[in-house]
Parts: structure tokens; sequence; C-alpha cells
């Protein structure tokens, strides 16, 4: 049996709806269980992939992204085919100290 990811989605502030709501269709898609939801706190993020509630840290686009970012990280592609079938590229993996 095959375990998908949990994931914990990695928002700003600044336009907190708009990607958010990518983030959550992106996590659909990629059939991800969302284990939270963070607003602007990094630490927070990288502390439930370290108590293992998550696997992955989603975030809406590159620019969400924290400069000192230490965990998978992969960024919604800007057109991302909405078909659950297909596989959205992975636009960013960064390897876990």
């Amino acid at each position: 049996m095959v375990t998908l990811p949990n994931a914990v989605i990695f928002v700003q502030p600044e336009r907190f709806d708009v990607h958010a709501a990518r983030c959550l269709d992106y996590c659909a898609t990629m059939r991800y269980e969302v284990a939270g939801l963070v607003c602007g706190d990094w630490n927070a993020a990288l502390q439930m992939l370290r108590d293992g509630l998550a696997t992955v840290i989603v975030v809406s686009s590159m620019n969400q992204l924290d400069p000192h970012r230490e965990p998978r990280i992969e960024a919604v592609p800007k057109r991302m085919n909405a078909r659950r079938n297909s596989r959205p590229r992975l636009v960013a993996r960064v390897a876990a100290r």
C-alpha cells in the first residue's frame, strides 16, 4: 500500500485567500492529506515536519518561500492541469539536512 505525503500549507499573510486556495487545490490534485495550514510562521511549518505531522510543505509560489528553507518544498506550478490522473511537475525539492 502506497502512503501519500501529509502536507502542511505555508502561506504569507498577503493575499492569504488566493494563495491558500491554490495550495488546497494542489494538495487535492496530488491527493495529499492536509495536516495544517500555517500563516506566516515558517518555524511552525518546520515544526510540523519535525514532529512527523507532515512530510512536505506546500507553498503557492516561489515568492512565498522562506529564504532559509530546509525541508522538501513543492510550489504549485503557474498552470496546473486539474485532471486527477496527471501529476503536476515538481517545481522545487530541497533535501532535509
